[in-house]
């Protein structure tokens, strides 16, 4: 029973990998407007002058910022991807995060922020590569050999924690997670 948990655990972290590795995920490609609206849009009269533009509602709601600090316990040196979810879907898949970066560990203290997130729950996976090869070293029975981290400064208790451990709120306002990976 446990190898399956192990597993479970170690293929939503190894996914994790994989998706930090390429970067950060890319929107999809919007869809063209319908042949109607085209039409529409080209056959208006001409006006006097540009119409108002304002911001979306969503892009007006987009300027949090989160601040990561990441205390590195053991090893200096390598490289700490992390991986930012905006729902319990994305988490547990560990391939669709909204954010992910790549930041290099050159000392203790490490620095990331987010900036542009909507309010909203929101979950951190992280691990240190600390070979360079931007994947997350498994053994035989699919076990991190690297450090790996959560938000909330979750632990690991026979498989990785779960959204309910690791989610936090993000509101207006200074908003940081601060997490230790050893």
């Amino acid at each position: 029973m446990s190898l399956l948990v192990t597993a479970r655990r170690s293929v939503c972290v190894a996914g994790l990998s994989a998706v930090l590795a390429g970067g950060a995920r890319a929107e999809p490609p919007s869809a063209p407007p319908p042949p109607a609206a085209a039409a529409a849009a080209t056959s208006s009269p001409p006006s006097a002058s540009p119409p108002e533009r304002t911001a979306p509602a969503d892009q007006a709601a987009a300027d949090l910022d989160l601040q990561v600090s990441v205390a590195v316990a053991r090893t200096q040196g390598g490289a700490l991807m992390i991986a930012l979810f905006d729902s319990e879907a994305a988490y547990e898949a560990g391939d669709r995060p909204v954010r992910a970066e790549r930041a290099p560990v050159s000392g203790p203290d490490v620095a990331v922020t987010f900036k542009g997130l909507k309010p909203g729950r929101y979950a951190i996976k992280m691990f240190h590569d600390l070979n360079g090869d931007g994947k997350l070293g498994l053994n035989l029975f699919g076990v991190p050999t690297e450090p790996v981290a959560f938000s909330n400064n979750a632990k690991i208790s026979m498989r990785a924690p779960t959204w309910a451990q690791t989610a936090f709120d993000l509101q207006p306002g200074a908003q940081s997670q601060s997490i230790l990976i050893d």
